[in-house]
């Protein structure tokens, strides 16, 4: 081998560094913000460079370095680690960024006064654009896919992640938010893609998610919703189990889709996915009974749920 071609292979071996090796390359965008003047983003790629998917991580962090420290596991609690093992068996590339709160998380949008909402929403859509800008820079300098993401994320990280797929469901396969409080106003845009809405019985925004979910059923979301009895402000393995099965629901469909799509990458029809479930859910009485007997569960209550998450929701 020639000089040159060694320092080629050279540069490709550090290109594809593998995911095992916990590299990762960050990118900083300004966010045209007083209060929030930049967003890091930072990239893990997985094994042999070529990501078949992504998975987004909006975590609870206060500095970039702190973002860095969970993925790599020094942090005193690695949060990230089952979301990273998830990426790792299904060769999805990680991006990830420390949530940074702009909005009250004690009010729904529908306690908001006007010009606060007005206001709120204006901020979070120069935080969307910088991030979709930092995507477009990973996408374009690493070849990560453009779209079909899954992103989590949990309490007020929760609301930045629910409030970021709602700008921006074109980028968006699902989302899984846990215990978010608070929660954004439901767009029709939102309904192609596939949202996991966790929380508990005792948490403080339990009552807040329960309108999300009606206002996002009305709008028919394909929307798996959990509240946990006994749970407050808190996880559990059920929680992220819940969560998982839905993303691992939603790549399925979307690799059925592109199949039958003749191989070009396609979105799953949602909307005639759910409408084929064989089972209903009471999200209140945490029972699930046939399709045929929906009347049983009051339509306040009532949730078509897929075969595929059934026995994760049902776990008690």
């Amino acid at each position: 081998m020639n000089r040159l071609a060694a320092l080629a292979a050279t540069a490709l071996i550090v290109s594809l560094a593998p995911f095992a090796s916990g590299d990762i390359v960050s990118h900083t965008v300004k966010t045209k913000l007083k209060n929030y003047e930049q967003l890091t983003l930072f990239l893990m790629m997985p094994q042999g460079g070529r990501a078949d998917g992504v998975l987004c991580l909006s975590l609870l962090a206060k500095s970039p370095e702190e973002v860095r420290a969970q993925l790599l596991g020094t942090a005193e609690k690695r949060s990230a680690e089952r979301a990273l093992e998830f990426a790792r068996k299904r060769n999805l590339a990680v991006v990830a960024w420390g949530a940074h709160r702009l909005w009250d998380p004690s009010r729904n949008w529908d306690e908001l006064p006007r010009a606060e909402a007005k206001k709120v929403d204006a901020d979070f859509d120069l935080v969307a654009n910088a991030w979709d800008a930092g995507i477009s820079f990973f996408v374009k300098k690493y070849g990560i896919p453009e779209s079909g993401y899954l992103m989590k994320g949990s309490s007020g990280a929760a609301q930045y992640a629910q409030r970021l797929a709602l700008r921006r469901p074109e980028r968006f396969l699902a989302v899984h938010i846990h215990i978010a409080s608070s929660f954004d106003v439901p767009v029709k845009g939102g309904a192609s893609l596939l949202w996991c809405v966790t929380t508990g019985e005792n948490e403080l925004g339990y009552a807040r998610s329960r309108r999300f979910f009606k206002a996002a059923r009305d709008l028919f979301y394909p929307i798996v919703y959990k509240a946990y009895p006994g749970l407050g402000h808190e996880g559990n393995a059920k929680v992220t189990a819940l969560g998982l099965a839905c993303f691992d629901y939603a790549l399925a469909e979307q690799a059925r889709a592109t199949r039958l799509n003749g191989g070009k990458p396609a979105r799953p029809d949602w909307a005639d996915i759910f409408s084929s479930s064989a089972s209903v859910a009471d999200i209140f009485n945490q029972a699930v009974y046939s399709k045929f007997d929906y009347l049983c569960v009051p339509l306040e209550f009532r949730m078509l749920l897929p075969a595929a998450v059934c026995e994760a929701w049902i776990a008690e």
